[in-house]
């Protein structure tokens, strides 16, 4: 299988596609062909090592344990270990591998257990892929916060990837929201539900 490698640390010019070998899933694990991942700041922090404790992680250095980016993935299932029972061959999935990474592939394995979910069938596959990690993070602070209906939802950052994710799961559960972002972005965050926007 092809896959976005990084065999020095360094700018993006460091990644090259090589062929790898193609994981095979294990028995709790779900092997998806990839269709869309993201480039998130975790990948340009662990491809550039900085900071610098990162290479404690990945080696001093270069990178050895850790060669393939990406942790945002959405695709369909191709196989399933001998365990698995909450997906079939074909599923349409998103998720994340986490600090494993490898999503910048045409393949990746990750546990049915895990941080992988059916994809909504009224999302495409790269808004799926691209709507992870702003989701995930966002939902598991409103729920943290106790969100309910009718609360009022303050969202400093309104704009990014966590704020436009909160805008929209805070109005879905009744919250009235008030979002700060800059001014060039109202527009967006009120086209997500916001009833204010402060610049």
């Amino acid at each position: 299988m092809k896959a976005a490698v990084y065999r020095r640390y360094g700018p993006p010019e460091v990644v090259r596609i090589e062929n790898v070998h193609k994981p095979a899933p294990k028995d709790g694990e779900v092997l998806v062909r990839i269709h869309a991942s993201t480039i998130c700041a975790g990948d340009c922090r662990l491809r550039k090592a900085e900071p610098f404790i990162l290479r404690f992680m990945n080696g001093l250095r270069r990178p050895k344990k850790i060669n393939i980016l990406g942790m945002e993935l959405a695709g369909i299932v191709e196989s399933v270990g001998s365990k698995v029972t909450r997906f079939a061959v074909g599923d349409q999935v998103c998720g994340s591998s986490g600090l494993k990474f490898g999503a910048h592939a045409e393949y990746a394995c990750l546990p049915q257990d895990g941080l992988l979910a059916v994809k909504p069938d009224n999302i495409t596959l790269e808004d799926a892929a691209a709507f992870w990690f702003g989701g995930v993070s966002a939902l598991h602070f409103l729920r943290r916060g106790g969100i309910q209906a009718g609360q009022k939802v303050l969202i400093y950052g309104a704009s990014g990837s966590v704020g436009t994710a909160a805008v929209q799961l805070a109005r879905h559960f009744g919250a009235h929201v008030t979002a700060v972002c800059s001014a060039a972005n109202l527009d967006l965050v009120r086209s997500l539900g916001a009833e204010e926007a402060l610049d």
